[in-house]
């Protein structure tokens, strides 16, 4: 489990080196056992959708093409103290706030997955953060401004929650950036609750694809680079 606490190499609000320069990046939003292994608290919720889509094995193969492609890989888990529950918002459809032991820091349910956890401290770990939103609390705009990034992918939970409302804050917050939400990438708690944001949401301020498309677009761009790099040095 990354501590929490920042890297004197990277940014305050992060773990990890200080992020290389990349036209792309992805996030991945709430990726720990909590949602996605039997077991977790809230998997029975997103269980269902999940196993529907082939969630995880989508999100592995889309974290691969994104590796291979060289892109900014961002985790952005929910750590919880011993004892600790989320403040009660104004916005809180899950009734998070009056939930006991979510995402309790040191523990198997706040660990991330296998297959999806960061592979080496090239990959940015945020800290801190305190919202359903990945930029509250966090150094997230900036990482993504040092790091040039220009296209933005989002996946994780849930849909009508953190993806949504990191998307959001995405397009706002960082002049220039287009911001992608990878459908079959993300779940919520009823296929509704799931298919209404894509549908009358999402599409108001960014765009969405499945997981198909995005690896092949990743894949055109790491193409692209090898060529380059082949013309400049052979």
């Amino acid at each position: 489990m990354t501590k929490k606490g920042g890297s004197e190499k990277g940014h305050p609000g992060a773990t990890g080196a200080r992020p290389k320069r990349s036209r792309y990046a992805l996030i991945l939003l709430d990726v720990q056992n909590e949602f996605v292994s039997e077991g977790g608290k809230l998997n029975d919720g997103v269980s269902a959708l999940m196993k529907d889509m082939g969630m995880i094995e989508k999100m592995k193969r889309l974290l691969s093409a994104a590796r291979e492609a060289d892109a900014l890989i961002i985790h952005s888990p929910v750590i919880m103290k011993s004892g600790e529950t989320f403040e009660e918002p104004d916005f809180d459809p899950q009734n998070y706030s009056k939930l006991h032991g979510l995402f309790t820091e040191g523990t198997w349910n706040c660990d991330f997955v296998d297959g999806l956890r960061p592979l080496d401290d090239s990959e940015i770990v945020l800290t801190g953060r305190n919202d359903f939103c990945a930029f509250k609390g966090t150094e997230l705009q900036s990482i993504l401004e040092d790091g040039g990034v220009k296209k933005l992918f989002v996946c994780g939970f849930l849909t009508n929650l953190c993806v949504e409302e990191t998307a959001r804050a995405a397009t706002e917050r960082v002049r220039g950036l287009k911001v992608t939400v990878v459908i079959d990438c993300c779940a919520a708690k009823t296929r509704e609750e799931h298919i209404n944001v894509i549908e009358h949401s999402l599409p108001l301020y960014c765009s969405i694809m499945r997981c198909e498309e995005v690896e092949n677009k990743l894949g055109l761009w790491s193409h692209a680079k090898s060529k380059f790099w082949k013309r400049l040095f052979l």
